[in-house]
């Protein structure tokens, strides 16, 4: 599946700091499937994932799905609620596969909030992750539909490291090009029927990445 929110949390502060957010947050199990928070949900709490995978998304009336974002373990996700005033969950929030994570009221995150590495390492992500968003919006604007598919599949291959394979559904795909799934398999075929990738069942192979890179700066 696709990561969006960037950097782990937990990464980025010293042991010291991992423990004291231990004993700071409230940990909860979660099965897999379960619903962590819904949409329009006005508890505020600020959530780290400790075990296992969260995925945002949003469901709309017709039953169909939005995907946002894979967010992974030492990952955090919420805290957005908690620092602009009253307001409501703007998507769902589930698990994938068995899930522990550290949740953290308004008074655990002002605690977090008066932690200097702590504070330094939300505030380095939340600058990293806006950088981001500014970015895929100025792609969608400005790049072909198959110029930023090509794009967001180089970002999924630095992901998952060595291989060449990028395990993704294409209803994921086709959210974060902003897009339906219609649009996204003419955008996958197009790119087929060139050599830079290859399609098959949950999976998109980049056979040769140098080219497909060339291909994407040509068109840029």
């Amino acid at each position: 599946m696709i990561a969006l929110a960037g950097h782990e949390l937990l990464d980025l502060i010293s042991a010291e700091a991992r423990d004291w957010l231990a004993l700071t947050g409230q940990r909860r199990a979660y099965s897999d499937g379960e619903l962590i928070h819904s949409r329009g949900d006005s508890e505020a709490t600020m959530g780290i994932v400790i075990k296992g995978q969260v995925r945002l998304c949003r469901l709309h009336a017709d039953g169909s799905q939005t995907f946002v974002s894979l967010v992974r373990k030492g990952q955090h996700f919420g805290d957005v609620l908690l620092v602009s005033g009253p307001n409501r969950r703007t998507h769902d929030a589930v698990a994938v596969g068995n899930v522990l994570i550290d949740h953290f009221d308004a008074a655990a995150f002002q605690s977090l909030m008066e932690h200097p590495e702590v504070l330094a390492a939300l505030y380095r992500i939340t600058a990293l992750r806006l950088k981001a968003a500014m970015a895929m919006s100025d792609d969608l604007r400005a790049m072909s539909r198959e110029a930023h598919l090509a794009k967001i599949l180089l970002a999924l291959l630095r992901q998952a490291g060595a291989s060449n394979r990028i395990n993704c559904v294409q209803e994921d795909l086709a959210s974060m090009l902003g897009t339906s799934t219609m649009t996204l398999s003419k955008c996958l075929s197009a790119l087929k029927r060139q050599g830079l990738i290859e399609t098959g069942y949950r999976v998109v192979r980049i056979p040769d990445p140098p080219r497909l890179r060339k291909w994407l700066a040509d068109q840029t």
